[in-house]
């Protein structure tokens, strides 16, 4: 063991040497202490799969990071450009610096009474500072020589999911962590994407500053380049940043306020799809800008000398190979370039050329021909003034079927055959079926599963008429069209998108017409139904009442009312027992542009944790008002759209009303960019109250208030378009 402390000693002099031109202190062992091993219990269970087990240096237990916090649902980040941790749970981060006792917690700096080390390849964090700041319990067992923690210690009154961290005070929220091992959103309609690399050149110290306001920010339109500027009024305190799961690179301002809300500009050409701010965080302030990133796009974060811009900048991609093969049954481009190629196809040049856009690419490759294309003939290589670069392919009047593939930094565009009299332009977003095949559109039928993404036509055609095969169109929101045939031998066009759309049918000219439009274009009225809960989360559960079910449920009660109405168009988050975090249902209702968001629950009540408490029971609803200022939109905030349901649920149901909750902490009516909700339907802990909520009848009686209440607020509120 204690040669184990002497490679310690070593490889802190070493780290030493090589960080300190950065700031970063010695890593530091005491080497005349002896490093002991202990046991780890999670739960009542010890853990005894660790790579490394947990270690007592100090007097302190140290336990491997990202092993132990992932396993009670945490996301943990690792940032090698300022050798930093991060633990995300909820709402709350903690950033950890190898090294450094001072700890970043919600842009508030901690001390922690020992620093985290690097021993054996792993990130090794003294155990009880970050349990006990995300609220779990920790003791220590002399006889058995053993950490213990606890993660069921949650004792309120509010049974509301949509909220985690130190600061939760709700009951059945507990279980919105996954179970161990998982991390949030890993379900089977998420799909994994390369991981973006931070290469900044420094890390961004800390300094404090009087707060700061963010006054703009600046977008690639703005700045020239491949980059974000986040401009402050004064001097910023400090920055911290992370990667989530699914490639969200997230940007902490501390100590700021922000006048800056919403979405922006994400150009063609940089790899990044949607950029968003708000003020995350009012107690401490935390300004918050989210970059969705496209694969292993290189970033760089910096701050310049006088700390009143934040530069998030992003490394441009070099094509350094363009090349074609042909076969007797397809013409095949390949795209070489440093990182994979991120590619958007443009066919409004048909019947003439495909244009193939490459989003944040410099262009160092020559044109040439297709030697014996079936298809394609030639192709020209060049660079676009928007700093993405272009090929596009010449077909002359032939109309290929497409699609791709790709390797590590390779994107292959086949052209082939299969699809007859189909034509989709990507720019007006359409497509177009040849008339020469008899087809009555009053006859086709619509699939939407908007859920996973894809959007099914069932055309009275045979098969065999258009033939089979697969579109790929990559143009922002159509990712591929499909053609197969069914089990009645006709025809199922199936669109694959990358956000929520509308499709319309009709017939123009020579042509059979799918257009695919944003739900805002074509739905007078759009509202978001959040049954809570779900999954591996069941929610509160008493009296023999599950919340999840109960819930679900009461939203599909509600559908159906809704879905009488024209005029008013309805999608729920989900619509079967699965698991959603709370920031995917608030994204989800973001990126439809949602003129409302409605999450239903059921509450519950405790004494002291494990012990419930019978007596609480009523209706409540929760709401807050953020910095985004929607109200010209939509007309209506959130505390004026609780008004009308709390009033119209209890006018319904006789239940005893506990009021509106003002409830900045909870994420799904916080992070959500219209108005929004969180009805709390009864408690399960009362057991009157959890008899009544079990019975059908009761449940219709919630429903119809709910839906009173939605075609109130539109009538008297009705959104802007």
């Amino acid at each position: 063991m204690r040669s184990f402390v002497k490679k310690l000693v070593i490889s802190c002099i070493i780290s030493c040497m090589i960080f300190m031109p950065w700031g970063f202190v010695p890593l530091y062992v005491n080497a005349s202490q002896e490093a002991l091993t202990a046991r780890l219990i999670i739960n009542g269970a010890e853990v005894l799969d660790l790579p490394v087990p947990p270690m007592i240096v100090d007097g302190r237990a140290l336990v491997p990071f990202r092993e132990v916090f992932e396993r009670v649902g945490g996301t943990v980040g690792w940032h090698s450009g300022n050798m930093q941790v991060s633990l995300f749970f909820g709402t709350d981060v903690l950033v950890m610096t190898i090294g450094e006792r001072d700890a970043n917690f919600n842009g508030e700096v901690i001390q922690m009474h020992a620093a985290p080390i690097i021993h054996e390849g792993r990130t090794m964090v003294p155990l009880r500072f970050p349990a006990e700041i995300f609220g779990f319990d920790v003791s220590w067992d002399t006889a058995s020589f053993s950490a213990i923690v606890n993660t069921n210690n949650d004792n309120s009154t509010d049974g509301a999911d949509d909220t985690t961290g130190a600061n939760n005070t709700n009951t059945s929220n507990n279980s919105e962590l996954p179970p161990p091992g998982e991390r949030p959103g890993t379900g089977s309609n998420i799909t994994s994407t390369a991981q973006a690399r931070d290469v900044s050149a420094f890390p961004i110290q800390t300094i404090q500053h009087t707060q700061a306001t963010i006054t703009r920010l600046l977008t690639p339109m703005d700045t020239g380049i491949a980059a974000y500027v986040v401009v402050a009024d004064s001097a910023i305190t400090g920055v911290s940043h992370f990667l989530l799961y699914d490639n969200r690179l997230v940007v902490d301002i501390h100590n700021s306020a922000s006048l800056i809300s919403g979405d922006f500009y994400a150009p063609a050409n940089l790899p990044v799809t949607g950029v968003r701010a708000s003020q995350f965080s009012q107690t401490p302030r935390v300004t918050r800008v989210v970059f969705d990133v496209v694969g292993d796009a290189e970033f760089s974060i910096s701050l310049s000398a006088d700390r009143t811009l934040l530069t998030v900048q992003f490394s441009q991609n070099r094509i350094h190979g363009v090349f074609t093969q042909s076969d007797a049954s397809s013409d095949t481009l390949f795209i070489m370039g440093d990182i994979l190629p991120a590619i958007r196809i443009c066919t409004q040049g048909f019947p003439k050329y495909i244009t193939l856009s490459i989003n944040n690419a410099f262009m160092d490759a020559e044109g040439g021909m297709f030697s014996e294309g079936i298809f394609a003939r030639e192709f020209i290589t060049g660079q676009n003034d928007d700093g993405s670069a272009y090929v596009r392919v010449y077909v002359g009047e032939t109309w290929p079927a497409f699609s791709t593939a790709q390797s590590a930094n390779a994107m292959a565009f086949m052209m082939h055959h299969g699809i007859e009299g189909v034509r989709y332009d990507s720019v007006n977003r359409e497509l177009r079926i040849s008339r020469a095949f008899d087809m009555d559109i009053s006859q086709v039928q619509q699939i939407n599963d908007y859920l996973r993404l894809q959007y099914t036509f069932v055309l009275p055609l045979s098969a065999e008429v258009l033939g089979r095969g697969e579109i790929s169109v990559l143009d922002g929101f159509v990712n591929s069209i499909s053609l197969a045939r069914n089990a009645t031998g006709e025809i199922n066009l199936t669109f694959s998108t990358t956000r929520v759309l509308a499709f319309s049918i009709y017939e123009e000219g020579a042509y059979y017409v799918i257009r695919v439009n944003l739900p805002r274009d074509v739905s007078p009225f759009i509202v978001v139904l959040d049954p809570g809960h779900g999954g591996s989360d069941p929610g509160t559960s008493h009296n023999s009442v599950t919340e999840k079910d109960l819930v679900l449920d009461v939203a599909h009660m509600v559908l159906q009312l809704l879905s009488l109405d024209p005029f008013v168009t309805v999608y729920m988050t989900r619509h079967t027992d699965t698991f959603l975090s709370p920031w995917d249902r608030a994204e989800f209702a973001n990126n439809l542009d949602a003129d409302m968001f409605v999450s239903i629950h059921a509450n519950a009540a405790q004494i002291r944790p494990g012990e419930i408490n019978p007596e609480p029971h009523g209706i409540e609803t929760l709401y807050t008002i953020g910095i985004l200022e929607y109200e010209a939109q939509h007309n209506i905030n959130s505390r004026q759209l609780a008004e009308i349901f709390q009033s119209n649920l209890v006018e319904a149901t006789g239940a005893h009303s506990r009021g509106l909750v003002p409830s900045p902490q909870v994420i799904v009516v916080r992070e959500t960019s219209m108005p929004a909700v969180l009805l709390e339907l009864g408690f399960l802990t009362n057991p009157e109250e959890a008899a009544l909520l079990a019975t059908v009848s009761y449940q219709w009686q919630l429903a119809h208030a709910i839906h009173q209440s939605i075609m109130e607020a539109f009538a008297e509120f009705p959104p802007t378009r």
